[in-house]
């Protein structure tokens, strides 16, 4: 796919729409790289995605950009400060330029990371959390735009999916678990978020060792999305401390088996 994108940028390099098309793949690119656990590979995407959107000098792509970084970053250990600054320091630069939905949904993405890494660090998320709350009740005013840059899943919705995941990192499953009823899986936009509001209402069992009511949630969760909650590292963890953990009976049943299908072995 990215060489794809090379030919065309390549073939049209006056083209903005061709480096739009191309930053858009790289994004997907390093997206799905970082999922699947291979961060230098994710990066090396990113970085071409940074290249396709300096050429534009769109702030959607500009905000798409630093959000993956900031990801990428989130997920390799002492790199989390490099994460924030990423996602925090881009959103505050780019605030005054947002004007179109898609500008308007991808600077609210980054918000959200914001407050994702804040709670990591142990800091308040509440900031980051209102500013996208408040950009996304911009987004039925917002103009169109003419670039391709969009990110779907930010809605309001999805704000308080990201509040149970900021409350998680804070080690607050009470406040994961009394947001939850708050939130219709039905009105989150994709798979993958309807599967990671099950996953967090599992991960929020378990620490208070509801293992039972744990499993529940986190076979939901596959239900939902089945390769993306079994490639889940965090899922992977979780399971293997409660195979560890967990009664008997649970754990040469469903638990057992589940462990199987994401790949968690006891010590």
């Amino acid at each position: 796919m990215l060489t794809d994108g090379y030919r065309h940028v390549r073939d049209m390099p006056d083209d903005e729409r061709a480096w739009d098309v191309f930053g858009v793949i790289a994004y997907g690119v390093a997206s799905a790289l970082k999922a699947r656990g291979y961060p230098a590979l994710a990066w090396t995407a990113a970085q071409e995605a940074q290249r396709a959107a300096e050429h534009i000098g769109n702030p959607a792509a500009l905000a798409s950009v630093a959000f993956y970084r900031s990801q990428i970053l989130l997920s390799r250990p002492g790199a989390l400060p490099a994460a924030l600054r990423d996602a925090q320091g881009t959103a505050e630069r780019l605030s005054a330029e947002v004007r179109t939905v898609g500008e308007v949904e991808t600077a609210g993405m980054l918000h959200l990371q914001a407050s994702l890494v804040t709670a990591a660090l142990g800091g308040d998320p509440e900031p980051h959390l209102t500013e996208a709350v408040e950009q996304a009740g911009r987004l039925m005013s917002a103009e169109p735009g003419t670039s391709i840059v969009r990110n779907l899943t930010f809605r309001p919705a999805n704000v308080t999916l990201w509040r149970m995941s900021a409350a998680m990192e804070r080690r607050e499953p009470g406040e994961v678990l009394k947001l939850a009823p708050l939130l219709s899986p039905g009105d989150l936009p994709a798979e993958g978020r309807r599967a990671q509001y099950f996953v967090e209402i599992g991960r929020a069992h378990a620490m208070q060792r509801s293992y039972r009511e744990s499993l529940h949630a986190l076979l939901r969760a596959e239900h939902v999305a089945p390769q993306h909650v079994r490639n889940m590292t965090h899922v992977r963890e979780l399971v293997g401390h409660m195979m560890r953990k967990a009664r008997r009976d649970l754990t040469t049943g469903d638990l057992g088996r589940f462990a199987q299908r994401v790949g968690a072995t006891p010590l």
